[in-house]
């Protein structure tokens, strides 16, 4: 496909000056564009369409120096040049990009919101939130004081998530799901799960789960509750400790518990059985299910914290 400018190169550079900051680019692209933006300071939208084209507008920051774009090879590089401290009005681009494009965001006061991209996404950022579509591709999210917000809406896919102060949120089939925050909450709802690991210091971790196969699903905190809706009973192997939380199940099965503290809690009603809706609880220590060895296996481990299990 030819390019609007010919060559295995191109590199345009705009240079700006306080009285120009608005930006209205539109370059040919593949179909499976590589596209890498580098942004410092400022908020991203990128957008999939249909068109062969990438087509780049917004406002820059007035401490803008320079806006780069240079394609070579099928890669696609949008480079916003500018001091590395700043203080001024922050730059608000808009990419919209072929959908099957595969897509790399960098920054470092950097919102970035991605929707309708197919292609991989990589998306990091050191101060700001991420919330991202993805379509069955892999994706890679971190941000260091932000939340993560991700929705799946193609086939189960694999997606990494980390924040070190900031909560994580994501929906859809997933095949492999990592999330790990220090001081957040982790909150999913996930389809056709073949393995989850989560884990988070000062926070609390909510799932709701489907699981496909002999699926896997670890979870860990230090300081936070644990609430699982996972599965079908009976059809679970559960390993889930804790050093001074209770733990609780909604399950009917037989089980297996030992702990520091073996009293139950009341029910309300006086008979002391520490049962409602077929819940059973004590403070401290392990339970254990075994069921057959190709159902899901389930582990979790608190330190000070609750833990409830029930079927989905």
């Amino acid at each position: 496909m030819k390019r609007l400018v010919t060559g295995c190169v191109v590199l345009q550079s705009l240079s700006l000056v306080a009285e120009a900051q608005t930006v209205n680019r539109t370059l040919e692209a593949a179909p499976d564009e590589r596209i890498v933006i580098e942004l410092v300071d400022g908020d991203v939208t990128v957008r999939g369409w249909d068109e062969p084209a990438i087509q780049i507008s917004g406002q820059l920051g007035n401490n803008v120096e320079d806006l780069e774009i240079t394609q070579q090879g099928g890669e696609t590089l949008i480079r916003i040049v500018q001091p590395a401290e700043t203080d001024g009005e922050d730059t608000e681009l808009f990419v919209s990009a072929p959908r099957g494009s595969s897509l790399t965001v960098e920054g470092t006061n950097l919102d970035i919101l991605v929707a309708g991209i197919e292609g991989a996404l990589s998306l990091e950022t050191v101060s700001g939130d991420i919330e991202a579509e993805s379509y069955g591709a892999a994706i890679d999210a971190a941000t260091v004081g932000g939340d993560i917000r991700l929705a799946s809406r193609g086939a189960p896919g694999a997606a990494s998530l980390s924040s070190v102060a900031g909560e994580i949120e994501a929906a859809g089939p997933f095949a492999a799901l990592s999330a790990a925050t220090v001081s957040g909450d982790i909150e999913l709802d996930v389809l056709d799960a073949e393995s989850m690991s989560l884990s988070t210091t000062n926070g609390d971790i909510e799932v709701h789960a489907t699981f496909a196969g002999t699926a896997e699903l670890s979870a860990e905190t230090t300081n936070g509750d644990v609430e699982l809706e996972v599965g079908d009973e009976g059809d679970l192997n559960l390993d889930v400790g804790t050093f001074s939380g209770r733990i609780r199940t909604c399950f009917d099965q037989p089980t297996e518990t030992t702990g520091l503290d073996a009293q139950p809690p009341s029910d309300g009603d006086g008979d002391g059985d520490g049962r409602r809706g077929g819940r059973r609880g004590q403070r401290g220590g392990e339970l254990t299910i075994e069921a057959d060895a190709d159902s899901p296996r389930v582990r979790v481990r608190t330190l000070n914290g609750d833990i409830e299990i029930c079927s989905s």
